[in-house]
């Protein structure tokens, strides 16, 4: 035990220590990962604990007439003497009696035309469509609706009761497809003046409360249907507008030529309706025409990242560099010291570098191949303060920057504190690699927060879905 004691209090000292070497930054973020998860958490046991299905300690609460069951989940206690046992409970929705049901049922058929029936019209005069649903949620009840098309007796010029009967089959056969299921009419073709007389039949059905001589069967589903309520309606002409005119001829013109014209190797389409002259073309795909925006699109898509690729390799060049500076330095000192001159210092340091890449021991960088430029220009006789203006402008660096102004003194001027300087120089460039080093290493931590959030966004959603269904 006191082994394991010992074992737990050296990794948690351990873990202490990389703690404190990690970066600022990053302990600042991991604190807010915590805190964010507690928060969530915290959210969580809230909105848990404030919407309880359970009341007074013993009652469950149903869902509305013609809701969904509601399951949910209990710990009961009681029954045993070990710990309160799980249980799952299934809650059906309310339901009305039979007198319920045919009183809800009478309340709809009253109100049933403001319903369905579209605003300025009523089933005595009906020219567009009917909203015909099929279930009223707030009611808990289904409607079940049919058109059926009835000739008025009194207006029949017949007098015997087959002719009747005949007239009346052929008149349901003429309007049977005037209306659809779901209140759509199809009365653009009607004649002017024409009033096509039917009624809807209605049926409306809900669950009921069995009755009590059903015995076993009291919480099967019992599905309750009304009696049929018969709704007279007139179906008069729509009111077309020019176009909708011209192209119900059009399509009626065109169906009639097609069945007048099976026989023949073409059909003609019309080329005048109601003195208007029509012309065709054939329909083609413009899709296209989206390809030319597609290639502009992609086109400043790879432009833009060209540029950014070009940003990043520049930000790359400049960290590089940042980095090999006091590299640089501390050579120059070495150089300086034993009696090199500034331009001899260089040449021997690119020469090393030169050696190190060709043994493969180095790899190329960006200081390298600018000394090897500083090499090439010293070699055609170019003035060495150039030389170093022009080192300061490609690298375009603030130290290197001071280094050219620090070069240039001692030529100016003939210092010989160039080596003093050199080395506080080199106090900084050091500072200055640790702090680069340091926000190389935050930049890289901040990209794998991406995936760690992403990771806890998952793992919050496993956890909080689950909690908030069963709640639901």
């Amino acid at each position: 035990m006191e082994k394991l004691k010992k074992g737990i209090e050296k990794r948690l000292k351990g873990l202490r220590q990389k703690l404190r070497s990690t970066p600022p930054k990053i302990r600042k973020e991991m604190r807010l990962c915590i805190l964010a998860s507690l928060l969530l958490s915290l959210l969580a046991f809230l909105s848990s604990s404030g919407s309880t299905v359970l009341q007074d300690g013993f009652r469950l609460p149903r869902s509305h007439y013609g809701g969904q069951k509601q399951y949910v989940s209990l710990e009961v206690s009681g029954l045993s003497k070990d710990d309160a046992v799980p249980l799952d409970i299934t809650v059906s929705p309310k339901r009305y009696t039979k007198e319920e049901a045919n009183a809800v049922f009478q309340e709809i058929y009253e109100k049933i035309e403001e319903l369905v029936v579209p605003e300025g019209e009523s089933f005595a005069n009906l020219q567009h469509d009917l909203t015909l649903m099929t279930k009223l949620p707030d009611e808990g009840v289904q409607l079940s609706w049919d058109f059926y098309p009835e000739l008025d007796q009194e207006s029949s010029t017949t007098d015997s009761e087959e002719e009747r009967r005949t007239a009346a089959q052929e008149y349901v056969r003429s309007y049977r497809h005037l209306m659809d299921s779901d209140g759509t009419l199809h009365n653009e073709a009607l004649p002017a003046g024409t009033v096509v007389t039917g009624c809807l039949s209605l049926i409306m059905s809900t669950d009921i409360v069995p009755e009590e001589d059903e015995g076993t069967t009291r919480y099967l589903k019992t599905q309750y249907h009304s009696s049929p309520y018969r709704i007279p309606v007139n179906i008069v002409p729509r009111t077309l507008s020019r176009y909708e005119s011209l192209l119900l001829q059009l399509q009626n013109a065109i169906t009639s030529q097609d069945e007048g014209s099976l026989g023949e190797n073409t059909l003609s389409l019309p080329t005048e309706i109601d003195g208007q002259p029509i012309s065709y073309r054939e329909h083609r795909d413009r899709s296209y025409l989206w390809l030319p925006l597609l290639g502009v699109i992609a086109a400043m898509a790879i432009y833009m990242r060209q540029g950014q690729l070009k940003r990043e390799e520049q930000k790359k060049r400049a960290n590089l560099l940042l980095l090999d500076y006091s590299e640089l330095v501390s050579k120059l000192i070495v150089y300086i010291g034993a009696g090199l001159t500034i331009r001899n210092a260089l040449e021997t340091i690119s020469r090393h570098f030169d050696a190190l890449l060709e043994r493969g021991i180095q790899e190329d960088r960006p200081l390298y191949q600018e000394l090897r430029t500083m090499v090439l220009q010293f070699q055609r006789n170019i003035p060495e303060s150039e030389i170093y203006l022009s080192f300061g402008r490609r690298v375009n660096l603030k130290p290197y920057t001071k280094l050219v102004s620090l070069i240039e003194q001692n030529r100016q001027n003939g210092s010989k504190n160039l080596r003093s300087m050199l080395e506080l120089e080199m106090e900084d460039a050091f500072e200055e690699r640790k702090t680069t080093a340091r926000r190389l290493g935050e930049e890289a931590g901040t990209k794998l927060l991406l995936p760690l959030f992403l990771m806890l966004g998952i793992v919050m959603v496993i956890v909080i879905v689950p909690a908030m269904s069963a709640l639901g």
